[in-house]
């Protein structure tokens, strides 16, 4: 049915401090119950819950049978704490990386700029095509079928989500074939009559990389929109609110369709307490390495409050925090986190579970009954152009953003 919330959603998207990604690999059931009941009682209701493809789908013919044993034992632990579960399929970007099995690489292929992870280890060539190669096709249509036949309609499941930014690391070579996809996965979540997702990044509104979001709005109960502000190719503070708000109007506009919006946003703030030291006899990463500064506690402070209260007017039906916790010295030092420490210190909490200054705001949210925000696409000129917008990137952006600011009532930070 389709996905209506009268109230503003506020959840987080979870893994553990010591495993990070890898939850699926080290599952741990215990563990998961203690991170769940400490989520629910920050008074979050969501937690969405990436799950790996090449822990679930290890072989082209069958899925796990363990993997999904344990993706019952959290749903169990769910709804045991009262919390709704969002699992996250297919294609999922974490920095530079995306996690496949083997069969899912095409070794004579490297992309740019993009590492393939299986069981923890970079490995070589890049990722086959997830949205049009047969075999991607016939796998991911497996997966769905199963986890649908074994958990459409649990008490515990909120949404299904289709992806994770997937056009960082699997970017769709025709908007074609983006569509045909959209439509196939997303026919099948609604044909079950469960609700349906599709997360985005900030990249696929402002740069041109074969995503419209045009032409799978009309397939899913809600589009999901990541955004870390610290890394966000707009001009401005960081930590401007200005230029969340910007994106996730504009992302509206692209749609073109008035599916509710589920924002994913996470800032690096200071830790609470000393950050662990990284695990000296790990392999220092071979590549780039990407830092951010992080944010003072109380600055993030401030951009999180208000942010958060300006999400329901600018179209979001749920907050969602981009991750619970900071990850672990372990966790830091594998990839797709070893060339991105920052990207691994975007918890509301601290590795220990302890809320940083920041999260607290997160946890009044949640404690809050706020009405879900309505569709606030902006620009609402009639003449505004999808395919004009992207042949104008970063101009087009640049320009518009100059524009928000002078029409609308957020005040620079």
């Amino acid at each position: 049915m389709p996905w209506r919330p009268d109230q503003l959603v506020c959840g987080v998207t979870y893994w553990p401090a010591e495993v990070g990604p890898y939850l699926w690999h080290e599952y741990d059931a215990e563990r998961t119950r203690r991170d769940l009941r400490r989520i629910r009682g920050a008074g979050l209701e969501a937690v969405r819950v990436p799950l790996a493809w090449d822990a679930f789908v290890p072989s082209p013919r069958q899925v796990s049978r363990f993997r999904l044993r344990d993706l019952e034992s959290l749903l169990q632990i769910a709804q045991a704490e009262s919390l709704r579960v969002v699992p996250v399929l297919f294609a999922q970007s974490f920095g530079d990386c995306v996690m496949l099995p083997r069969y899912a690489i095409a070794r004579d292929r490297p992309w740019p700029g993009v590492r393939v992870v299986c069981d923890g280890a970079v490995e070589r060539g890049g990722p086959r095509d997830v949205w049009s190669d047969p075999l991607m096709l016939e796998v991911e249509t497996l997966w769905l079928e199963e986890l649908l036949r074994a958990f459409a309609g649990h008490p515990a499941l909120l949404a299904w989500d289709l992806g994770h930014d997937p056009a960082t690391t699997c970017r769709p070579l025709r908007i074609a074939h983006l569509a045909s996809w959209a439509a196939m996965m997303g026919g099948r979540v609604r044909a079950a009559q469960d609700a349906c997702w599709m997360t985005f990044g900030a990249g696929d509104v402002l740069s041109a990389r074969g995503v419209r979001l045009h032409v799978v709005a009309p397939h899913v109960d809600a589009l999901g929109m990541l955004v870390h502000p610290q890394a966000l190719r707009l001009p401005g503070q960081p930590l401007e609110v200005a230029r969340v708000l910007f994106l996730l109007r504009v992302a509206q506009r692209l749609a073109g369709a008035p599916a509710p919006l589920v924002a994913v946003t996470g800032i690096t703030a200071e830790p609470v307490a000393p950050v662990e030291n990284p695990d000296p006899a790990a392999v220092p990463p071979r590549g780039p390495v990407e830092t951010v500064e992080p944010a003072p506690a109380a600055a993030a402070v401030r951009h999180t409050g208000a942010l958060l209260e300006r999400l329901p007017e600018s179209g979001a039906a749920a907050a969602l925090a981009a991750a619970w916790c900071d990850l672990g010295a372990r966790a830091l030092d594998a990839p797709p986190f070893d060339r991105r420490h920052w990207l691994g210190r975007t918890g509301i909490a601290a590795a220990d579970g302890e809320l940083k200054p920041h999260g607290q705001v997160w946890s009044s949210l949640g404690h809050r009954d706020i009405a879900a925000g309505e569709a606030a696409p902006w620009p609402a000129d009639a003449g505004f152009e999808v395919e004009e917008w992207y042949a104008n990137l970063p101009d087009a952006s640049n320009d518009m953003f100059g524009r928000f600011l002078a029409e609308s009532d957020v005040v620079p930070q």
